[in-house]
């Protein structure tokens, strides 16, 4: 009997994370469902990792040379069986009764595409604000005609994510806000869904810091706005597991940090008022 779920998770030198979300999932109250794990060449001993789980769930393992999330993602989803591909970055957490609540929500609400709720793995009460903001602007952006997506975890009805032509392999970043604004002109609406939750990793944040890692992310919403695509490198953002694992976070000053990308912004900000 085929799956009714796919569970795809891209991974690079996720030793310290892929585990724990592997754990999650085994635990699912929900159990049908399969995993395929695409791996890019790691280095370290994620591969080792997910192949203890292969008597936990059905599971398979994919190695590709490239090292590119949307590539991954894509082999990922044409190795699948299921009648829904749900995407997880390696590094994020979910509840056991995630699937059990998301199987119920797609027999209710019978849509193509949904987008889970975030919230950050560490809570303070700054975090918290500014993910409540993000999914308070998720949310509305699906009724604007400009809709965005909650990162990496999304959840897309098979057939519908190849006629819509799967993730971009050319973007640098915001793949999967192309992906919910592709579905758009479908006429498909992500629903956005609040009790489908998926806990968001602040690594990034810890490591580069929030400031700069929150800047990063405004640029480059300004440039997704601007050219409906992020095609080219605009700054240093880099996948994989290894870049957590260099050493101290660097201190920045606000001036530091507002001079990163300030290039790429002033170019981004004079296209959208020169129009």
């Amino acid at each position: 009997m085929k799956p009714f779920f796919t569970i795809i998770i891209p991974t690079l030198n996720e030793e310290e994370y892929i585990g724990t979300l592997l754990s999650d999932i085994k635990k699912q109250t929900y159990t049908g469902f399969e995993v395929v794990a695409v791996d890019g060449n790691s280095e370290d001993n994620t591969k080792k990792i997910v192949k203890e789980y292969k008597t936990s769930f059905p599971l398979r393992i994919l190695t590709v040379k490239k090292r590119n999330v949307s590539f991954q993602r894509n082999r990922g989803a044409d190795l699948s069986e299921g009648t829904y591909l749900v995407f997880l970055d390696a590094d994020v957490r979910i509840r056991r009764n995630f699937l059990q609540k998301l199987y119920m929500h797609i027999q209710k609400q019978k849509g193509l595409l949904f987008v889970p709720e975030i919230y950050p793995n560490m809570r303070d009460p700054q975090t918290q604000i500014i993910f409540d903001g993000v999914n308070t602007a998720i949310r509305i952006s699906q009724t604007l005609g400009k809709p965005f997506s909650s990162g990496g975890s999304m959840i897309v009805e098979r057939n519908f994510f190849d006629r819509i032509g799967q993730f971009s392999e050319k973007a640098f970043m915001s793949e999967d806000h192309q992906l919910v604004q592709e579905a758009y002109k479908y006429g498909v609406h992500a629903k956005f869904s609040p009790d489908i939750k998926v806990s968001f990793s602040l690594r990034r944040f810890k490591k580069e810091g929030k400031f700069k890692v929150l800047y990063k992310y405004v640029v480059n919403t300004i440039h997704f706005l601007s050219e409906g695509k992020v095609d080219k490198k605009i700054f240093e953002y880099e996948m994989g597991g290894h870049i957590y694992k260099r050493g101290k976070k660097k201190t920045l000053s606000l001036e530091d940090i507002i001079k990163l990308p300030l290039k790429q912004l002033r170019s981004v900000l004079y296209g959208i008022f020169s129009e």
